[in-house]
């Protein structure tokens, strides 16, 4: 699939062609209709944020379709419309427990963590 990918914080993006993702035990993926762009996508090109690995590619406001699911995915199904909040609490710890995901000590973050929506 194509993707905007950076190798270096603050060098220019390009669009590269790289592997279509495969969805882990207990992910999905999905194949994205919308993503927004906002300063948080800046710092992260910049190098604000150290949970990004280069090359990166960035994006974390995005809707889409799931495509496939993981072996223990039993909630969502293929073709089903999804939006992704920007920080995914592990749902276990005390913090998602009291509703407080965003604060999540194990949370993850498209486009940050791990790859995000500027791609196919």
């Amino acid at each position: 699939m194509k993707a905007v990918v950076f190798e270096k914080f603050g060098q220019v993006p390009t669009i590269q062609t790289v592997a279509d993702p495969e969805p882990a035990p207990g992910g999905v993926v999905i194949k994205v209709e919308a993503t927004g762009l906002c300063r948080s996508d800046w710092h992260g090109w910049m190098g604000h944020d150290d949970g990004i690995r280069l090359p990166h590619v960035p994006g974390h406001e995005l809707a889409g379709v799931v495509v496939a699911a993981g072996s223990q995915v039993t909630r969502w199904k293929t073709g089903e419309r999804v939006t992704v909040p920007f920080a995914v609490g592990c749902g276990r710890c005390f913090e998602c427990s009291s509703g407080n995901h965003q604060v999540c000590e194990h949370q993850t973050q498209p486009g940050f963590t791990g790859w995000g929506s500027f791609a196919e």
